[in-house]
């Protein structure tokens, strides 16, 4: 989390357009294949895997991600896909 903060700040150092993040209707197709223990260091990965405009929210958009962690040794341990609301670009 501390790493797309800091890539979200960075970008609007520069200029860049960063979009507000709204509500998340949830997630689906959970997998969780091994348990995270204390002391464990978790690399997380998201891919945009769908976007579209909201047709009931002007200036927002629909944004579906796969989302993964892999532990330490490579493993993955957990995966889902989320849907959350993203202010668009104008």
């Amino acid at each position: 989390m501390a790493s797309l903060i800091a890539y979200r700040n960075r970008e609007a150092e520069v200029g860049r357009f960063v979009p507000k993040l709204g509500p998340s209707p949830g997630f689906r197709d959970l997998i969780w294949r091994k348990p995270v223990l204390a002391g464990d260091t978790l690399t997380y990965f998201s891919r945009i895997t769908e976007a579209r405009k909201s047709a009931s929210r002007p200036g927002w958009g629909m944004v579906n991600h796969r989302n993964y962690a892999l532990n330490q040794k490579g493993e993955l341990v957990f995966a889902f896909t989320g849907a959350v609301l993203w202010e668009a670009e104008a």
